[in-house]
């Protein structure tokens, strides 16, 4: 139903992500088993297959997995050969799979930023009623230079882990 070769890749992935159905861990499940597909194609042709370039050569093996189940389980040396000398193979399938970076991107730097408040918020707390220790503590962390914040961070990791990078 994805369509990757009626679509093209952006829409092909636009739908994966808009229109499918699928849960984000489904998704990414599926780009992860097309990785592993294209993974097993290179590892075994890779010294057979006479193909003039790296991205050439990827291209045509993201194009046999983006063609199914029987494309994938026939495909030889000399079939993958001539799709890049027919150019029977578009661009590639893994692109469709940006969409799921980027959400995956948007995801993480959203929950560094929670992390990062939920710190901010604790370190406020204990600046306001935390004992002499925790107060001391934080000012120094404030007062610190970037390499030395980066060690009270290892030594105090529930603390300040999430506001050093």
């Amino acid at each position: 139903m994805m369509d990757f070769n009626g679509r093209g890749y952006e829409a092909a992935g636009r739908w994966l992500v808009e229109d499918s159905g699928l849960t984000f861990s489904e998704i990414k499940e599926i780009r992860n088993m097309a990785t592993r597909k294209v993974n097993a194609l290179y590892g075994k042709f890779r010294d057979d297959v006479r193909i003039g370039s790296d991205d050439g050569f990827d291209d045509v093996l993201w194009q046999t997995v983006a063609n199914g189940f029987q494309s994938f389980h026939s495909c030889t040396a000399e079939s993958l050969t001539e799709m890049y000398d027919e150019n029977r193979y578009t661009e590639s399938f893994a692109y469709s799979f940006h969409a799921v970076n980027s959400i995956e991107d948007e995801q993480f730097a959203a929950n560094k930023f929670l992390k990062r408040e939920r710190a901010a918020k604790h370190i406020e707390e204990m600046r306001r009623f935390g004992g002499g220790f925790d107060q001391k503590l934080i000012a120094a962390f404030e007062h610190a230079d970037n390499n030395n914040r980066r060690k009270l961070a290892v030594g105090f990791p529930e603390l300040f882990e999430h506001l050093v990078d």
